[in-house]
């Protein structure tokens, strides 16, 4: 397949998007200045493209015939697949959160295959590599696709999840009010780390607290996600008096809120942050603190994937701070 080196093209929010062929990278330009986003608490200005495979015969992905390069559209943070499924004739849209905020298109590669295997991928950068394949892919070919591509994500396509999902986020749009538990009755690891806002409210409407605990170790949690959720739980508390069955769970939210909190000091990468957090201790929780030091350690897998050595270090040292507070100043 032969393309251009370079492809510029101009968004309607007033990006200039210029797309490395080759490397299989962009540059975000808004008023001739190059944009920057947070990469695991790191700012990047050259930024890797979405690479975006579809695995099965069921899917029906809108492809140009001389190039792979498709311009997806944003939507708060997360980037909108588009393609068909079945005998429907109604687009759909794979949302994955990503770290572009404010950007309203994004640069990536779509492929189809109506097997369970790649082929041949085009040598295109390295790119994030994202699997989407049906039910149907046996397990050899996830084990397959793992082994070749360590640092890609799998993402198996449930229709029934999906409009589930879909539906809530309508009435939310539209109403501007929907409880999620009412809507969803489990959620997949895959659909945790999809969309950790939507797991947190759907967790929090459960009183689920231990399943909020686990939240940011099934995924690179962002910032502003972070501070979402913990709006929802400051509202859960602030509500907690009038609420029946909340009144008995005012510990376990102050307690989340806690825990949120050290974790948002951690994901931005800010040592004076961590410090601060510690310093409103006189004596620490031990599910608090057991948990932290879980998230550090999950999140320092994700960035050892991402090669963010910057990163990995900052996380291994406030792990190794936390591990380090005396047991006298740990509460039950």
């Amino acid at each position: 397949m032969k393309f251009d080196d370079y492809v510029e093209h101009r968004t309607p929010g007033g990006f200039l998007l210029r797309v490395n062929m080759r490397n299989g990278t962009f540059l975000a330009f808004r008023n001739g200045k190059p944009q920057g986003w947070l990469t695991a608490g790191v700012e990047q200005q050259i930024h890797p493209m979405l690479h975006a495979i579809f695995l099965g015969q069921q899917f029906r992905v809108q492809t140009r015939q001389d190039s792979p390069l498709i311009f997806f559209p944003m939507e708060r943070s997360f980037v909108k697949i588009p393609f068909e499924y079945g005998e429907e004739s109604d687009l759909r849209y794979m949302r994955i959160p990503l770290e572009y905020e404010g950007l309203d298109f994004l640069p990536g590669l779509a492929f189809h295959f109506a097997g369970y295997w790649p082929n041949v991928l085009p040598a295109i950068g390295d790119g994030r590599r994202y699997f989407i394949s049906d039910q149907g892919i046996p397990r050899q070919n996830i084990m397959r696709i793992k082994g070749k591509y360590p640092r890609s994500r799998l993402i198996i396509f449930k229709p029934e999840d999906f409009m589930k999902v879909k539906v809530e986020r309508e009435k939310i749009e539209e109403q501007g009010k929907a409880r999620a538990v009412d809507l969803v009755d489990s959620l997949t690891d895959d659909a945790i780390g999809q969309n950790p806002v939507f797991a947190a409210r759907y967790f929090l409407r459960s009183l689920d607290w231990r399943k909020m605990y686990s939240i940011p170790m099934f995924t690179r949690i962002k910032v502003s996600e972070i501070e979402i959720i913990i709006s929802f739980m400051e509202k859960m508390y602030k509500n907690a008096s009038q609420v029946e069955e909340l009144k008995n769970a005012i510990t376990n939210i102050t307690d989340l809120i806690d825990y949120y909190d050290g974790v948002l000091a951690v994901m931005a990468a800010d040592f004076s942050r961590v410090k601060s957090w510690q310093r409103k201790h006189q004596a620490y929780k031990r599910v608090v603190l057991s948990n932290l030091i879980a998230t550090c350690e999950f999140q320092l897998k994700f960035s050892l994937l991402d090669k963010n050595i910057s990163f990995s270090g900052f996380l291994r040292d406030v792990a190794q701070i936390l591990k380090d507070i005396p047991p006298s100043q740990i509460a039950a």
